[in-house]
């Protein structure tokens, strides 16, 4: 399982019966997900969301989280 979709906490897995009586399984945020969310977090906290438009604030998050992941999976390959 890669680290974009590992499922990342706080969402757990969870089971339900859908409305075509298929038993489905939802995982939660992926790692990625979380991570984009904290970044607009932080950079929503920082300047509010007048001085930028949705779609840049969103590239951004997306941008940052990528860049997580990436120095992230290069100590995953140096066995740290």
């Amino acid at each position: 399982m890669s680290a974009e979709t590992n499922g990342a906490m706080p969402a757990t897995a969870f089971n339900e019966n859908d409305h075509d009586g298929y038993y489905t399984t939802h995982y939660g945020l992926t790692k990625r997900e979380l991570f984009a969310a904290m970044a607009m977090q932080g950079l929503l906290a920082r300047y509010g969301d007048d001085d930028y438009q949705a779609a840049a604030i969103a590239k951004w998050s997306v941008e940052k989280a990528d860049a997580l992941l990436e120095e992230l999976a290069k100590g995953e390959r140096n066995g740290r």
